[in-house]
């Protein structure tokens, strides 16, 4: 496997940037639920506020899933033309 190859896959989830930026409004989301609860706002807003929490989650992860799948198919096609034009004849 190339050192281009191998850099791309070895990543950590703390290296990228997308990940992070989506812990972060994850922290955020669950700032504004406590900060919710804390100050006894309505039953309605709160589950909205959890609602709207899940599906951003559930976006990103939807999202990185389609990506991964994406890069693996890609690599995979690389790696067959790879060796059909470096087959002998």
């Amino acid at each position: 496997m190339s050192e281009e190859k191998k850099g791309l896959l070895a990543r950590t989830p703390l290296q990228s940037k997308k990940f992070l930026a989506a812990m972060i409004w994850n922290l955020l989301w669950l700032a504004l639920i406590g900060y919710g609860i804390n100050q006894q706002i309505s039953a309605s807003t709160l589950n909205a506020m959890v609602y709207s929490s899940g599906l951003v989650q559930c976006l990103y992860l939807g999202g990185q899933s389609a990506v991964d799948a994406f890069v693996r198919k890609s690599f995979n096609l690389k790696k067959q033309e790879d060796t059909v034009v470096s087959r002998p004849k």
